[in-house]
């Protein structure tokens, strides 16, 4: 990350401006002095001159420099698809949260949480973010990747517990740079914020193609920055945004090409969470690496996927059941453990079945809870079918009669139609007799039962069909004659 303009809007501007005498202008619209500027020398492209604006940019020349710039484009040309994505994802994370009251900040005046008394510096953690291989794509998948870029930090902040004012981002091309509140405590960052953000980062590529899953790095560091109401500066933020470019952060990602998520953190933000295990950190996870690159020198700690991971995040991964198959898909391509089928008339029992399981550490889909405003039906239910390990199905004569959630248990029945997987599991909650496919297959008996009696043969069962095996944990009776 620096603060570098991408090649394809080097290539914008240099066709939007391509006279000494309206790129001179832009420039000046942007805060760089026309004494500042590089010089149009004589035969020179407008290509070449714009390479020559990138170099003073990443030199230091003008702070914040790449943001004002495509800002001041975006204002003489604000349909030229380069420029409004620009603005367009600026935009984005100066939005006061999302509609649930998280996300990022206003970049625009100083953010609550955000205080810098009389210009002086305080301690702020900073992050740094960068999509890889974010240039080698078009227009369109970038400006994909920017609006999914600030949808998986919403759902990473929401998580986390981060106040929609206490992060405040700033643009950067293929990524973004941030300060976070000092009332933000660093270890929730380095602990709760990294792993939501990996998991939020799976449920966005889950449904995605090589080309349009996004791949990130992410730098902390922490230390003296001025914020005020244009943003922010500081050692600090050079440090983070080198740290994020740098050789070892990348590597990570090219020795594990199932990682979705890179981690690399200063010396400094390592001793203050990590070395201290604060949040669950552990100091076993990272490997010290030497980073030398330009304009920072030093130590900082690369976070190691630990051997066959992948992409297991879940947030109760340490304490959950595994709920893995014995096939060929990857460990991580389902985003639910179970899909709960119920009926309308059973959604009850549906809602009962999907808590005592969530409790549990298992991740559930069920309908009455997941489908949000704005969905459409048949993608949810394609999805939540597709990405789902097991489908449970709340049997009562009210589901045999029910046409629409059919479509439910067929996919699970094809996916596995000897039962060796045991990926369709029928829960009886109250008597009826299943014909045809369902009826040979062996359910979960809770007809009768009172609740914690209920909650037992439920969990108990769903363990030993997971395990695809039951031994008693003692002796059974001896059955002969005593003596």
């Amino acid at each position: 990350m620096s603060e570098r303009l991408t090649e394809l809007e080097i290539r914008a501007l240099a066709g939007a401006f391509a006279t000494s005498l309206s790129a001179v202008q832009l420039l000046e619209r942007a805060g760089v002095d026309r004494l500042e500027q590089p010089s149009w020398a004589p035969a020179q492209s407008p290509l070449a001159f714009w390479v020559e604006v990138n170099n003073f940019l990443d030199s230091g020349g003008l702070p914040d420099g790449r943001r004002r710039i495509l800002a001041a484009a975006a204002e003489r040309y604000p349909a030229n698809p380069v420029f409004a994505q620009a603005r367009d994802f600026a935009a984005g994370f100066s939005a006061a949260g999302t509609a649930a009251g998280h996300g990022p900040a206003a970049a625009a005046g100083v953010p609550g949480g955000f205080s810098s008394p009389d210009g002086l510096p305080l301690p702020y953690t900073v992050l740094a973010l960068d999509a890889v291989r974010f240039s080698a794509h078009g227009t369109l998948v970038q400006l994909a990747w920017r609006r999914g870029l600030r949808e998986i930090v919403d759902e990473a902040c929401g998580r986390t517990g981060i106040a929609a004012d206490a992060i405040q981002l700033q643009d950067r091309g293929d990524g973004f740079l941030g300060v976070v509140a000092v009332s933000v405590p660093k270890a929730t960052l380095a602990a709760d914020f990294v792993r939501e953000l990996r998991i939020a980062l799976r449920a966005f590529n889950r449904t995605r193609n090589d080309t349009g899953r996004v791949r990130v790095r992410l730098a902390l560091h922490h230390g003296d920055v001025i914020v005020d109401g244009t943003g922010f500066a500081g050692q600090p933020t050079i440090v983070a945004a080198r740290l994020v470019d740098a050789p070892p952060v990348r590597q990570v990602l090219a020795d594990a090409p199932s990682e979705d998520l890179a981690l690399i953190v200063s010396d400094e933000l390592y001793a203050a969470t990590v070395a201290e295990q604060l949040r669950g950190l552990d100091p076993g996870e990272f490997r010290e690496v030497t980073v030398e690159v330009p304009k920072f020198s030093g130590t900082a700690w690369v976070q190691v996927p630990a051997a066959g991971r992948g992409a297991e995040t879940d947030r109760a991964a340490a304490e959950r059941p595994a709920a893995a198959v014995t096939d060929d898909k990857p460990a991580d391509a389902a985003r639910w453990d179970f899909l709960v089928s119920a009926a309308e008339a059973d959604e009850n029992w549906g809602t009962w079945i999907a808590w005592e399981l969530e409790q549990r550490g298992y991740r559930v889909h069920i309908e009455t809870w997941d489908a949000l405003p704005g969905q459409h039906d048949l993608r949810r239910l394609d999805d939540a079918i597709r990405y789902s390990e097991r489908t449970l199905v709340v049997l009562s004569d009210n589901y045999l009669q029910a046409v629409e959630v059919q479509a439910e248990w067929h996919a699970a029945w094809q996916r596995d139609p000897d039962g060796m997987r045991r990926r369709l599991i029928p829960v009886r909650v109250a008597e009826c007799k299943p014909d045809g496919l369902l009826r040979g297959i062996v359910a979960i008996d809770l007809v009768g039962l009172p609740r914690e009696a209920a909650a037992t043969e439920l969990v108990e069962q769903v363990k030993r069909s997971l395990a695809g095996r039951y031994r008693p944990a003692g002796p059974p009776p001896f059955p002969g004659p005593n003596g």
